[in-house]
């Protein structure tokens, strides 16, 4: 047989991490002669990758003197040997543009499952925060000075979290028909509640529960949860800069960008009601919106039921009716493809206006890994691995 050209192949989206506002209580302020070394959970395998990063809200160029790509260890440590550097337009010196997003070259990297993949970015200049990922569960490393090419992490003393700049990967597939499912939500999708470094977000959980029962069928889930992220409002206006773009304004960015997307899992609303004090019609509405945009671009699109905020620090008995009230049009309504019912997977049955204790992380709004297990696992398959 003889080998497959790259150009018979097509790029998959593996891993996603959607881009929000600067925000100094959570974010580092700046980098300068530094190297930050950040991890990725493929969900996409193959032997060539491709990274994409984002400057989308910095206002002056972001400059990464070198970055490099290789197969993960643990506790800040690559595997020796599978380093490899990555340029774009063949230059080792990265720019990003402000404003902009870019894909670099192709990287001859073995991309396997259950090895996570480490990309180590050297700051030369002091450099601001301005786009980044807010992902509290996820650990990321500093080290003083370029260290890219270590594969030890002695230098990788500082111990922070998120994502810089890094925004996605992608692997060349040999398959010619795959499934790109992406999570579309808030911190329930992110899984800001979930065990630190541990992967037990919903979304990673249910490729796992996807990749076991068809292991011969290329499907990837990508998640493109931002904390605090609402249907309709942008996170400034709440007051919350990682809240990021509102769902609605961030489609063709989030979703529409990944390459082979195929369908969406979307999880939003509960923040429109706590943080936006929005109306069921208004939530319904911006549903309605969103589900049109994304039929128009012919993928297809689950709502999931909103999941119970009983006890939560923005619950009152009249926001309690308003989710009511859209739970009630998402599963009567003929707007989507389909629904999958997370409300009725979390909530309490002796009191359905909350999170059942065991699926609860304490605050009575985000699940633990309990409850983002419960989430991936009331999703049928059938809905996705007999469509490929």
């Amino acid at each position: 047989m003889s080998k497959q050209k790259d150009s018979d192949r097509h790029w998959m989206g593996s891993w996603f991490a959607s881009q929000t506002y600067f925000d100094g209580k959570f974010a580092e302020v700046r980098f300068k002669d530094q190297t930050i070394r950040m991890i990725i959970h493929p969900h996409a395998f193959g032997s060539k990758i491709r990274l994409k990063f984002s400057n989308l809200y910095g206002s002056k160029p972001a400059v990464f003197g070198t970055v490099t790509a290789a197969l993960s260890a643990k506790n800040g440590e690559i595997v020796p040997g599978t380093g490899r550097q990555v340029t774009l337009n063949g230059q080792f010196t990265i720019v990003i543009p402000a404003g902009e997003e870019i894909y670099t070259d192709p990287v001859d990297l073995q991309v396997k499952e259950h090895v996570d993949v480490t990309v180590s970015v050297y700051v030369p200049e002091s450099t601001p925060t301005s786009t980044w990922h807010f992902s509290p569960p996820r650990s990321t490393y500093v080290a003083e000075g370029n260290h890219t090419d270590d594969s030890n992490a002695d230098f990788f003393r500082k111990k922070i979290h998120s994502y810089y700049w890094l925004s996605g990967m992608e692997v060349l597939s040999q398959d010619e028909h795959f499934r790109v499912i992406a999570a579309f939500g808030d911190s329930i999708t992110e899984g800001s509640t979930s065990t630190q470094d541990a992967n037990h977000r919903w979304p990673n959980i249910f490729f796992e529960r996807l990749h076991r029962e068809n292991p011969a069928s290329p499907i990837s889930v990508l998640n493109a949860g931002i904390v605090g992220n609402q249907i309709l409002k942008n996170g400034p206006e709440v007051g919350l800069p990682i809240g990021g773009q509102s769902a609605l304004s961030r489609l063709d960015r989030d979703i529409f960008s990944h390459s082979g997307i195929t369908d969406v899992i979307f999880l939003e609303g509960i923040n429109d009601i706590g943080l936006g004090n929005a109306t069921a019609n208004q939530i319904i509405g911006g549903m309605k919106e969103l589900a049109a945009k994304v039929h128009e671009k012919g993928l297809r699109i689950f709502a999931g039921t909103l999941p119970p905020f009983g006890g939560a620090p923005y619950y009152s008995n009249e926001k309690e009716l308003t989710r009511q009230e859209v739970n009630r049009w998402i599963r009567t309504n003929e707007v989507f493809d389909g629904i999958i019912d997370f409300n009725n997977a979390l909530a309490d049955p002796q009191r359905p206006e909350q999170l059942l204790p065991d699926y609860d992380f304490g605050d009575h709004l985000h699940p633990c890994d309990a409850g983002f297990k419960a989430l991936a696992d009331c999703i049928p398959l059938s809905l996705f691995v007999d469509k490929i």
